[in-house]
């Protein structure tokens, strides 16, 4: 009895490697993404501290200090904004090719398992034909005997 083969199997191979490649980089992209949400977290409690710190101040030299801090917090919160909304559109885009590629291995892996079940209905047809070719030689073996 023949072995399964599958004329397609490289290409499901690839395939299957593209979609993991495809998974490795979402990974990436949300990795990115958690270190710029991270690195607000981080500029949110500088402002939260530095104002729980001003609260009562009353030197002006400090609180002008404070002041072009807020403003350089800010210009970071704005950067690192900009940072995530191309972070998430590139996780986006990732996403989409990690979809593409979950589509297109999916389908070659459905062929396969059609080509497989075709297979194991041969390979059953086969074994019928040759357990009743075994059956009829035993019968015909032993009518001929007995004439």
């Amino acid at each position: 009895m023949k072995k399964f083969s599958f004329s397609l199997e490289k290409v499901l191979e690839i395939r299957k490697f593209r979609q993991e490649q495809a998974e490795i980089e979402v990974g990436r992209a949300l990795s990115a993404e958690q270190v710029i949400q991270h690195k607000l977290d981080t500029v949110a409690s500088q402002y939260a501290e530095t104002t729980q710190l001003m609260r009562g101040a009353s030197d002006f030299q400090l609180l002008c200090d404070a002041n072009r801090f807020y403003a350089l917090l800010n210009m970071q919160k704005e950067q690192l904004l900009e940072e995530l909304t191309q972070a998430k559109l590139v996780t986006e885009e990732k996403r989409k090719i990690l979809q593409k590629a979950m589509r297109e291995y999916e389908a070659v892996a459905k062929l396969r398992e059609k080509n497989y079940a075709v297979y194991e209905q041969e390979l059953a047809a086969e074994e019928e034909n040759l357990v009743d070719d075994i059956v009829t030689s035993r019968y015909n073996r032993g009518r001929t005997g007995s004439d």
